[in-house]
């Protein structure tokens, strides 16, 4: 006796093959956000370069915290309060900065990245594009409550040496 219909066996198979094949699908898409939330430091550089006002939220040990410090960087805490716009996480490990890039709270003008190499990749990295930030010029003033000509003015752009800054004494 068989209690299966015939034709019932075929749409068992075709279900569990259907399942199977969504389940490829969105297997690999799943890895890729993952992967997109750990930046290296190329991708860093390029995220701070197009937008240099971002948030370090420091995951770290309290030790590591203490023995090498992060200039500008609040030490994460569970629901503390995030800023909006660009928003940086650096932990002991990859994986404990990834955990808390995905706990922070899906925003539309927010957008959370984990730090790939710790503390280390982010001191190379700020090292790399605080270098690449040149000033096009700018005045040092003669006195604070003086008005008038300033005594010093920066010129990156100076005519004497072409491409190199030169400071020139105003009131000589």
């Amino acid at each position: 006796m068989s209690f299966i219909k015939p034709g019932a066996m075929c749409n068992i198979r075709k279900r569990t093959l259907r399942m199977l094949g969504a389940a490829l699908l969105i297997l690999p898409t799943m890895s890729f956000a993952a992967e997109d939330l750990l930046l290296n430091e190329d991708s860093l550089a390029a995220k701070i370069g197009k937008e240099p006002n971002c948030q370090l939220l420091d995951g770290r040990s309290a030790e590591a915290r203490r023995s090498a410090p992060l200039a500008f960087s609040m030490r994460y805490q569970k629901n503390m309060a995030i800023k909006k716009g660009l928003v940086f996480v650096v932990a002991d490990s990859d994986e404990a900065a990834l955990e808390i890039a995905r706990s922070i709270p899906a925003d539309a003008e927010r957008s959370v990245f984990a730090v790939q190499g710790g503390a280390d990749a982010w001191k190379r990295v700020q090292a790399k594009t605080a270098t690449a930030v040149e000033p096009t010029g700018f005045v040092v003033p003669k006195g604070t409550c003086d008005l008038g000509k300033p005594s010093l003015k920066f010129d990156a752009k100076s005519n004497k040496n072409a491409g190199k800054p030169a400071l020139e004494p105003i009131n000589k």
